[in-house]
């Protein structure tokens, strides 16, 4: 048995190698490419840091500071280039506040150490759930390395954004979901208020079912609120309104509709003369039926599985009116779900090594379908599409 497990190990391992390989030649690249790093993602969250020193964290939201503190550090000229606007809630913004105090290049390593570890901070939990199902040492350590390996993950750390807190409450959330810990299922997928229309998909349906973890995501919803104002103020909130509604309407730089990985993306691309606002009126109602379609499928539900969360996340992904390839990160919710209820109902046909190695497959698969066009964005639409329909199918079988 420990021959067979070293022979798995050795199939693993070249793959690890493979990733990683690859991600020291794409961050080496990306910073040493004169400008790249400049044009960042992070160039949004350093330039709040920036504003919040000089000006304090309730103007953080004000775009033409925005602009101002972007352009100086880009070494522009104000107004030579559009804005990025700052459309996420301030949950890191304080520690962006210290970041600021680094040149910009030694802030943006300091920043990418953060987002692994926060996402590492979801390793322990996840781990002790895993190993309550009689996850082996092994299969726990791969799983681990396939986490912070994974593909969408790390392209997000490239850029500097911050999906890191939205994969830790994606993680959290599933390690409740599994040891059905309503609290910290709740509490976990409150975290993933940092894309507010993700966490609504994700929490609504919980009114139907198992309203407990709905009454801790409130819970923590409302910690999160407070905490968020506490920083912003009333201007704040009101700048920060301002911008959400610039994001629904599709405008702003940096929006790139056509280069989403949703149903609008999809529209906009296959039909390129599609109105831009109908596109959208399209998206928004796709969004809205998703989120009856899925407090329907809880409603009507005896208990919930696996195969619920793993929905929950892949049609709120394709759904959700913005997003961007960085928050496939959040995948690993259904590829997990899929490797545990495998694990769980195939008996034996499926190892736990090999449940655990799944993200780590995933992500080979996406770092080859970004080299070839066509697969750029099937590959992520059937993943989303795959990962519930064979959890659902294991945990009905």
């Amino acid at each position: 048995m420990k021959h067979l497990r070293l022979n798995k190990w050795l199939f693993f391992l070249p793959l690890l190698a493979l990733q990683v390989t690859w991600y020291v030649a794409l961050m080496s690249a990306y910073v040493s490419t004169p400008g790249k790093l400049e044009g960042a993602d992070f160039l949004t969250y350093y330039a709040v840091g920036r504003v919040a020193l000089q000006s304090g964290l309730d103007k953080v939201y004000d775009l033409s500071l925005a602009a101002l503190a972007q352009a100086q550090t880009a070494g522009l000229s104000p107004g030579m280039q559009q804005v990025l606007p700052p459309n996420h809630p301030p949950f890191l913004y304080p520690i962006l506040a210290l970041l600021a105090y680094l040149p910009y290049r030694v802030a943006y390593f300091g920043y990418a150490a953060l987002l692994y570890g926060l996402a590492a901070t979801s390793l322990p939990v996840l781990v002790r759930t895993l190993r309550a199902m009689a996850w082996n040492l092994p299969a726990l350590v791969l799983v681990s390395l396939s986490i912070l390996l994974f593909e969408p993950f790390f392209i997000s750390v490239l850029k500097g954004q911050d999906t890191a807190v939205l994969l830790l409450g994606g993680l959290l959330g599933l390690s409740g979901f599994l040891s059905e810990d309503d609290r910290l299922s709740g509490l976990g997928l409150s975290l993933t208020l940092i894309r507010p229309q993700i966490a609504l998909g994700l929490a609504l349906p919980f009114l139907f079912r198992r309203r407990k973890v709905l009454g801790w995501f409130v819970l923590g919803a409302v910690f999160l609120g407070l905490y968020s104002f506490l920083q912003v103020g009333w201007q704040g909130a009101i700048d920060y309104w301002h911008i959400l509604t610039l994001s629904a309407q599709g405008e702003g730089y940096g929006m790139g509709e056509t280069a989403m990985f949703n149903l609008l993306g999809l529209l906009r691309r296959l039909v390129p003369t599609l109105n831009p606002p109908l596109a959208r009126l399209i998206g928004w109602g796709g969004y809205a039926a998703t989120l009856v379609l899925l407090s329907a499928v809880w409603k009507v539900s005896r208990r919930l599985k696996s195969w619920h969360l793993a929905l929950a996340v892949s049609l709120t992904l394709f759904a959700v009116p913005h997003l961007h390839y960085h928050d496939l990160a959040l995948l690993l919710v259904p590829v997990l779900s899929t490797g545990v209820t495998g694990v769980r109902r195939t008996k034996g046909r499926w190892s736990d090594l090999q449940a655990a190695a799944l993200p780590m497959m995933v992500s080979v698969l996406l770092l080859f379908s970004n080299l070839w066009d066509p697969a750029r964005f099937t590959v992520p639409y059937l993943l989303m599409a795959i990962f519930p329909f064979l959890t659902w199918h294991y945990e009905t079988r």
